[in-house]
């Protein structure tokens, strides 16, 4: 699952998933600005049918953060 989270991370952002790890989040790339940000919650979203609160969006820092909606459907 992690391994397809950071696909799909990566396929959102347009960057290889070798620039990326759990630990990355916004901060360290900078094509995960806020409109990033959009695009990545909305690609996990769709690819693993979950859906994050919209005030829970902000608390997301990591790629390692969305692990616990996804746990949620496995």
């Amino acid at each position: 699952m992690e391994q397809r989270l950071i696909a799909v991370v990566a396929a959102a952002l347009g960057v290889p998933t070798s620039a990326l790890k759990l630990e990355t989040g916004p901060g360290d790339l900078e094509e995960w600005d806020s409109m990033g940000q959009i695009n990545v919650v909305s690609e996990v979203e769709g690819e693993f049918g979950v859906n994050i609160p919209i005030e829970k969006i902000s608390e997301i820092r990591s790629i390692r953060d969305f692990l616990p909606y996804l746990e949620k459907t496995s």
